[in-house]
């Protein structure tokens, strides 16, 4: 519906039998907040997706980071702070690399000595669904069976690829 002085209004009601105001595609200014809007959208899910996946260079700087806060000093585990794949996972989302809420995957295995004893160490495989990148991470000693929280001094090395 045009106005008396051959304009069209920004906003008209709504033809889908609601009360609500709708963009009006025959003004120009209309058409305009229409494309705007879906360029925003668009833009805006971008943004959003690119800060939730993992790159190959933030992975790999998040395990190095993680490796070298473990090999620091001593590490609680065991009890309400959980095992090493727990402990692993948070030293990589604390890092400060990479995306806040991406996807990250530790897997633990455990390595055993030559005659079948005591376990030499444990191997945790980390990965994100975002990227093919795979890192190995060895650590040891080998996981306490505590339920209580203990303050261990690990040494962690990373190799590329999977365990």
């Amino acid at each position: 519906m045009a106005q008396e002085d051959g304009a069209e209004p920004v906003f008209v009601r709504s033809r889908w039998g609601t009360n609500r105001y709708v963009y009006n595609p025959d003004s120009p200014v209309g058409r305009a907040l229409i494309v705007g809007s879906l360029l925003f959208g668009g833009i805006g899910m971008y943004v959003l997706h690119n800060n939730s996946s993992w790159s190959e260079g933030e992975l790999r700087n998040a395990v190095h980071a993680a490796m070298a806060g473990l090999n620091a000093g001593p590490t609680e585990v065991g009890g309400w702070r959980g095992g090493y794949t727990q402990v692993i996972s948070e030293a990589i989302k604390d890092s400060g690399e990479g995306p806040e809420h991406g996807s990250l995957h530790v897997s633990a295995y455990r390595e055993w000595g030559d005659g079948g004893g005591a376990p030499v160490a444990d191997r945790f495989e980390v990965r994100s669904d975002d990227v093919e990148d795979v890192y190995c991470l060895s650590v040891s000693p080998p996981e306490p069976e505590t339920f209580t929280v203990v303050s261990v001094d690990l040494v962690v090395t990373v190799d590329a690829g999977r365990c």
